[in-house]
């Protein structure tokens, strides 16, 4: 044991963890219990909860807030969603109000503050934990799928997952492996269907999605796959196109996860202003939205142009569709 016992020095010892350390730490540097009860005392030192002491007196910043919490929970506890990701590297597209997330085992007691949110779990595997600069995190796999199903939007879910894939951070592999032991989670069955669609394949699942929900809401069901030739002479495939009464033809082209990097994103756009030339009215929404938001989509269909389908047999039960 090595008998620091002055502040700066061990300021020095505990930069890695942002001048955050443990009381069990504090007593292993050379500070005894009243010592440690006097600098807070004077309020050069603050506590947190009842394991915790951070260093100075000033606003804690969020590494150590970070810092705080995952000492605070201890093992087998882990820094987990949002937060994880952020720290295995990942590049949100969207951030939340600085929220730090904790996985603790079902029935474990933490101490409570604002700025963490604290999950339970009757599955939380030390065995998939990472070590990210020293703190303990959930892998990226368990990080994204948590993340996902600990909001309420299965869009946002889904899009999360691909961006994960997207910037290398895990592959699908690992994202279907983690989703056959995180239990039972919210969008599951969204989240099996945007790892189909990033696995590849994704503008087929689009477009039979799509003509069940033509079938669905009775709106005229599109010609497929059909096959065009553009002013260049190069030959082009539509997802979906309807011909109106009126001579106009409405193409809708459906996205799949991949078109969100940005090599996709910007043949897209060259594709479609291919399509534009060629007189077509051109509407665009994802994978994702046919299947979790169905009735916007039909609804700009129909706004467009897009006609009902007349059925002469009731298919449907008395409770509409």
């Amino acid at each position: 044991m090595c008998a620091i016992s002055d502040t700066s020095s061990a300021l020095r010892v505990l930069m890695p963890q942002q001048g955050v350390a443990t009381r069990i730490q504090l007593i292993d540097l050379g500070f005894n219990q009243h010592a440690i009860r006097a600098q807070i005392a004077a309020r050069r030192w603050q506590p947190w909860g009842f394991h915790v002491v951070i260093l100075h007196n000033s606003e804690p910043t969020r590494q150590q807030l970070t810092w705080a919490a995952a000492l605070d929970a201890g093992y087998p506890a882990a820094l987990a969603s949002h937060t994880a990701l952020e720290l295995h590297g990942f590049r949100p597209f969207a951030r939340e109000a600085g929220q730090i997330h904790l996985l603790i085992e079902r029935g474990a007691k933490v101490t409570v503050y604002p700025e963490i949110v604290v999950h339970e779990s009757r599955r939380l595997k030390p065995e998939y934990h990472a070590q990210v600069a020293g703190l303990p995190c959930t892998a990226v796999p368990r990080s994204a799928i948590d993340a996902a199903a600990w909001q309420p939007w299965p869009r946002f879910a889904c899009a999360l997952v691909a961006a994960v894939v997207q910037q290398r951070l895990c592959t699908v592999d690992e994202l279907e492996h983690a989703m056959r032991y995180v239990g039972r989670v919210r969008h599951k069955a969204h989240l099996r269907e945007a790892l189909r669609d990033i696995r590849g394949g994704s503008e087929a699942l689009g477009e039979i999605d799509l003509v069940r929900l033509c079938r669905r809401f009775g709106v005229a069901e599109p010609h497929r796959q059909i096959k065009r030739t553009d002013r260049n002479g190069r030959v082009r495939y539509l997802d979906a196109e309807w011909k109106l009464a009126d001579g106009r033809r409405v193409v809708l082209e459906i996205d799949g996860s991949h078109h969100l990097d940005v090599e996709s994103w910007q043949a897209d756009m060259r594709r479609e202003r291919a399509i534009v030339i060629g007189g077509a009215n051109v509407l665009r929404a994802t994978s994702i939205e046919v299947r979790v938001a169905p009735k916007q989509v039909i609804s700009d269909l129909l706004a467009i142009g897009v006609p009902r389908v007349v059925r002469t047999q009731l298919t449907y039960s008395s409770t509409g569709f």
